[in-house]
């Protein structure tokens, strides 16, 4: 059994690694592109304007492409260890308060490419936290389906930043899911 849960451990380790460059190699072509663009189109014009969309879009793509992939693992490991139906003892904690993981979340959101700047973005995230303290599976439910990717791709990056105790339900640590209320401003 401690083989299987080291090999899991390792398994959750690499592969939350390989989200996080997922995401990165989707900026930095984004970036090289937008570059290339800039340099051939320096000045304002409508096929510029065009282009620059394309590349936006390109960008959300491999976004939703990267959380697709990491879902699909975060379920495996959630029917491993499901979340329990039944009203728990006590919810899951993160370690820091979950201002703190509000402010972390927050601040590993980048909408900057996206030119989104309302007063304030309302959304709810919810995952969920396994008898181990992982935290896996965001779900963003917003009006802007592609905001919503980048905060549960912001979710990724800040994943291993801090710990999530587990719920606990008669002393015992359970799988369960989370649900937070977001209010997001952004700079213009």
């Amino acid at each position: 059994m401690k083989k299987v849960l080291a090999s899991a451990f390792i398994f959750t380790f690499i592969f939350g690694s390989a989200q996080i460059s997922e995401f990165q190699r989707a900026d930095s072509r984004y970036e090289r592109k937008k570059t290339a663009l800039y340099n051939k189109y320096p000045k304002p014009n409508d096929l510029k304007t065009k282009k620059e969309w394309l590349l936006t879009e390109e960008k959300i793509a491999a976004y939703k492409d990267a959380l697709d992939k990491a879902s699909l693992e975060d379920q495996k490991m959630i029917a491993a260890d499901p979340p329990v139906k039944t009203k728990v003892t006590k919810e899951a904690e993160y370690d820091k308060g979950k201002t703190a993981f509000q402010k972390a979340l927050y601040e590993a959101v980048d909408l900057g490419f996206l030119n989104f700047s309302p007063d304030a973005y309302k959304a709810t995230i919810t995952f969920v936290v396994d008898s181990k303290g992982n935290a896996l599976d965001p779900n963003v439910k917003g009006n802007n389906e592609d905001v919503n990717a980048f905060i549960e791709a912001a979710f990724y990056r800040i994943k291993d930043k801090g710990k999530w105790k587990p719920a606990e339900d008669k002393g015992k640590s359970v799988s369960s899911n989370v649900s937070i209320p977001l209010v997001l401003t952004f700079k213009k």
